[in-house]
């Protein structure tokens, strides 16, 4: 087995577009234990139920962030153990259950790579191709909207409202996961110092999509979705073709997994000029 190489530190060029995502992967475990959110994971997303994958990896999370130096050792070893707990599971056939597993191996993966531990790299590596295979699965299940098609009206009456929102929630959770989950092996190499790493704008995916709304993404309640999606405009980003919404969103469309992809394909400096072409700062 080759050996695992420590993560590199960015060059310049590099981190000008990377540094902002890998700064936003490192605050994951943090984020979803005090928000119960993440940029590709809806706040909203396991209010109601919370799958046992999720449970587990909000523990570990927790775990992680009381870690020092004398305790690390024991609280990776406890993030080892759940891993290895979830990896023997069958995998589900559920969406919401994938999307709990996928979220779960993303957070396991975050916290082995940024932990500082260099022997926690050589399990993350082998757990890629696992993470790989959970969102393949959950690619069949999804929509993916298409930047053309036009925004359909929304019921009147709040019944198909919220059954309409809460589907959207968990679609869209999926579909920025899948994107994250590519977005981030890509990242992994490039911080391994791999010279091969090639982005066609797809990542590896056949075709994707989300959408770049804070508004709706942000919304607390169907109503808010609701009036976000009959009052503010909402773009649609296919295969991370910023085009239409750098031309015609707004600063408050964006939202921090907006402002993370956007930074990559921009550079630091070219989103911070975008957002103060607008009036704003990033």
């Amino acid at each position: 087995m080759p050996r695992t190489k420590p993560l590199r530190p960015l060059s310049e060029i590099i981190a000008s577009k990377l540094q902002f995502a890998v700064d936003v992967l490192k605050n994951a475990p943090s984020m979803m234990v005090l928000e119960t959110q993440l940029p590709w994971c809806h706040s909203q997303l396991y209010k109601k139920y919370m799958p046992r994958a999720m449970q587990d990896a909000y523990s570990c999370c927790s775990l992680y962030m009381s870690r020092n130096e004398t305790n690390t050792p024991v609280i990776m070893s406890l993030l080892d153990a759940r891993t290895d707990d979830l990896l023997s599971t069958p995998q589900p056939t559920t969406l919401i259950e994938l999307l709990a597993r996928a979220h779960a191996l993303l957070l396991y993966q975050i916290m082995r790579l940024f932990a500082g531990d260099v022997r926690s790299h050589a399990t993350a590596n082998a757990l890629f191709g696992t993470l790989e295979s959970t969102v393949i699965d959950l690619y069949g299940n999804l929509y993916f909207p298409s930047p053309s098609e036009s925004k359909e009206l929304l019921p009147l009456s709040m019944d198909p409202i919220i059954e309409f929102w809460e589907w959207w929630i968990v679609q869209e959770s999926a579909r920025r996961t899948i994107l994250l989950t590519f977005f981030f092996i890509q990242i992994y190499k490039v911080l391994q110092g791999n010279p091969s790493v090639h982005c066609d704008g797809k990542l590896g995916i056949t075709s994707h999509s989300w959408y770049l709304s804070a508004q709706l993404w942000n919304a607390q309640s169907a109503f808010d979705f609701a009036v976000a999606w009959a009052e503010k405009d909402h773009f649609v980003v296919r295969d991370l073709d910023f085009t239409a919404a750098l031309e015609n969103a707004q600063p408050d469309d964006v939202d921090l997994f907006g402002r993370m992809l956007m930074v990559t394909l921009l550079g630091i400096d070219g989103a911070k000029a975008w957002f103060y072409s607008k009036g704003a700062i990033m």
